[in-house]
Formats: structure tokens, sequence, C-alpha cells
């Protein structure tokens, strides 16, 4: 990790720590960053730290790759949210990131809104749906929804794993997420795809803790495949795996009273630490990020898009880890900071608990060993090695 610096050069820093831009990024690969759109203010990834990852990849010689900021935020209008806000992380919105690099010449670096291929009659979580579904990049843009890879809960809930398919508006090379590049009919063995989860980190909520790198990748899935997506029936979407069909009553108005009741908080979302068996599930069997990076810049500790719930923490954390480094940044930034008064009005916890990783029962740490127990990451401090940097002063910074 890098603190006090610019977040362009706490991220410059961090790779360099971690053995420089060359070790992950060849000349001519398609990065595909993923940030995190859904929300604004902290909520948002940093995009002073992914202009300083792309900086970093344009500066590689020879470069002739190029660059996808990709996301869906699961919802439908295309330039909404995180990719359109006046309410940045960061001196850009997503959009406005983009437009920067055209406008200094590298039409490069672009952008894809992934957007959900299902239908659902009744949105629980954004109201993206029913657009394309896809067998592979043969079918053009799309989502491929792997009906014979799925996750199975320790609750006996079934989540069919999906990912996108997406065409460059650069090159006109289309991203098969977990087979690679495609054009005319093959797949191209000379370009490789480099998949990089660009997270923010925030507090999320009673049930789930802390949102990082693992809990990204929810914009990564077909959040339509599944309940509550109309289909394949009997199956759940990657959120819902853990929540109860109580949560549907939430949308008739006579029971209201359900969504913040001791009934909801017990029964709804009980299970919600499935989400991260899920998530790790498509991470070995579908696609793991070759690098994870988390832009604490400004970190909510109570709230995803709220100010005076937030704080500047001046920190990247990176690694190939998600666990880990979910991990490290709850204890190291987020906990330290998180005020040791303030109470969740909707659970009654305190949010110095709910942010602990340290706390066996804890929603985190429960969400985090679930991703574990699909063979991925590690949750044991003595294998977790922290490499860090503290900038002294905005010279050395600069």
């Amino acid at each position: 990790q890098a603190t006090g610096g610019t977040p362009e050069r706490n991220v410059q820093k961090v790779i360099e720590l971690m053995g420089g831009i060359d070790k992950f990024i060849g000349k001519n690969d398609i990065i595909v960053l993923k940030p995190n759109a859904q929300w604004w203010n902290q909520g948002m990834t940093n995009t002073d730290a992914m202009k300083g990852f792309i900086d970093l990849v344009l500066s590689i010689p020879e470069f002739s790759g190029e660059i996808i900021i990709a996301e869906n935020h699961q919802y439908q209008a295309h330039d909404s949210r995180g990719w359109s806000t006046k309410e940045r992380n960061g001196k850009y919105n997503l959009n406005e990131l983009v437009e920067h690099y055209h406008k200094n010449g590298h039409r490069n670096v672009s952008k894809y809104h992934w957007r959900a291929a299902g239908k659902c009659s009744v949105p629980l979580e954004g109201d993206a749906q029913g657009n394309s579904r896809v067998n592979g990049p043969e079918d053009g843009d799309g989502y491929v929804w792997m009906e014979e890879c799925s996750y199975l809960s320790p609750s006996g809930r079934k989540c069919v794993m999906s990912y996108p398919v997406f065409t460059s508006p650069h090159s006109g090379i289309t991203v098969d997420l977990k087979n690679g590049a495609w054009k005319k009919g093959a797949y191209l063995s000379t370009i490789k795809v480099r998949f990089i989860n660009f997270s923010a980190l925030n507090h999320h909520s009673w049930y789930c803790g802390v949102t990082a790198s693992v809990k990204n990748l929810m914009g990564v899935v077909d959040m339509t495949c599944g309940f509550p997506g109309d289909a394949p029936k009997g199956t759940y979407n990657v959120h819902h795996i853990g929540v109860s069909k109580l949560k549907m009553m939430t949308r008739q108005r006579f029971v209201w009273r359900i969504w913040r009741s001791e009934v909801f908080k017990k029964y709804c979302y009980r299970n919600f630490h499935h989400t991260g068996g899920a998530l790790g599930y498509f991470m070995r069997n579908v696609s793991i990020p070759d690098l994870n990076i988390i832009t604490a810049e400004w970190v909510g500790w109570g709230d995803r898009i709220i100010l005076d719930r937030s704080f500047q923490a001046n920190t990247i954390l990176a690694s190939r880890d998600p666990v880990a480094l979910d991990y490290i940044a709850a204890r190291d930034v987020l906990l330290p900071a998180t005020p040791s008064d303030a109470l969740d009005s909707q659970s009654g916890y305190r949010y110095k608990e709910l942010n602990n990783p340290d706390i066996g029962d804890g929603p985190l740490r429960r969400f985090l060993r679930e991703t574990h127990n699909q063979g991925i990451g590690n949750l044991s401090k003595g294998k977790i090695r922290l490499v860090s940097h503290r900038f002294k002063n905005s010279i050395e910074s600069a």
C-alpha cells in the first residue's frame, strides 16, 4: 500500500512496490478496468487513481494495446450514476476520464457499459434487464449464462455463473471475459486480456459490513440471472443467493414495515455471506482478476455516498489476492477511522463492529470466509505480507 501522495502517485507507487507495470501488462494487451460506477462520492472508484494507472500503462514502450473501462452498474440508463455524476470521487466522472484521453490523442482508452440480459418482472436491485443473452462471441455482445456451471450455497441454493462478452469500440476485437480476445471467428493467441479490479473502500451495510474488491465483482455478473430475475427457474442471482424471498414483500406498501423490522433483519439477509461464496466460485471457475486495486482516497466509514460519514484516507492498496486485500484494507484503513460510538440505525450495531474483519461472526469475516472456502485468497495473518510506503511530503509525491 501507499499513503500520503496524490492518488496518481499512490497507485504508481504500489505498482512499483509490486515489481512494475511490466509485471502485469504486456505491450499489446487489452486491459479491462472494472471500477465501481454504481455510486458516486466516496462510493465510486477514485478516478484520479485510475488515471495514474492508465498513465502507467500508456507509458509502456511501444504500447499498442488498449484500455477499456467496463462496468455493469445494474441500471438501464447508459450514461448515469458514476459514468456521468457531478458528485465525483476525483477530478473526473468516468465519462470525463475517457474524454480526457481522447482529447489528448489516446483513442485506445474507451468505455463499455455491460447491460443485464434477462427479464426481471420485479426488479429489486436496479432496473437493468432484457438485453442480449449469448452463447459466446460468435453471437455478438451480451451475457453468457453458464447453466452447467453453478455455485451451490451451504443452504442448498443454486447460483448460475454469468459473464460479459463485448466488443471494443476502439479495435473491434471482441472480449470474452472468460476465454480471451476474439475476432473473425477465432480466439487470438497473440493478444491477452488483463482484468483489473478497481474498487472503492466503504462501509456497505449491517449484513455485509464492508464493500471492496471482492464485492466489486457484483458489477461483472448478470444480476438478472436467477431470482429476482425470471430465469433460470429455481436459481438465485449472486446478490440474492443469501437473501430470502421475503424481500419481495418490500415492494408492497402494506408490508413496508417489514423492511425495518426485526423479522426482516433476521430472515431476509441472514445468509448474505453466501454471496461471498458465489463470487469466490466465479473467480475460481470463470474469471479471476489479474490485479486488485482499492482506491481509499475518500472512504465511507458509515455510508457510500453521505459525505459526513466519510474521511480522507489518502491511500491506495493493491494485491493479486482479493481476500487478503479486503481484510487489510478494512483492518488498517477503514476500522481505525470508524467512530467508536456511531450506531447503524437499522440494525443497532456499532459501525466499529461491522467494519472489523477480525470478529469471527461479523459480516465481513463471514463474507470473506465464504470466498476463501472456494479456494480464493487467504485469511491467515501469518501468510499476509504487507509492504507499505508513506510519502513524507507533497514534494515527494509530486
